[in-house]
């Protein structure tokens, strides 16, 4: 595909999906589209949990039981 037609086929995707960023990027001698921006579409399970809450009668401080928590128990 040649740079030409590289714009062209960008702007005609741009027209039939507004919602996509799309870009002409070269490799080596070649053009070619790239859809850019693409948010996940699922949880990627990355979020993390608060730690669990203690026992009311833990004797151990607040600090201990960070550090242990942090250490992985």
């Amino acid at each position: 595909m040649t740079r030409e037609q590289a714009l062209a086929e960008v702007e005609r995707r741009r027209i039939s999906n507004p919602e996509a960023t799309w870009i002409a990027t070269q490799r080596g001698s070649e053009w070619a589209v790239a859809r850019i921006g693409l948010a996940p579409d699922k949880q990627t399970g990355t979020a993390t949990k608060p730690p669990p809450e203690p026992p009311r009668d833990d004797p151990h401080s607040p600090i201990e039981r960070a550090s242990w928590f942090a250490a992985g128990g």
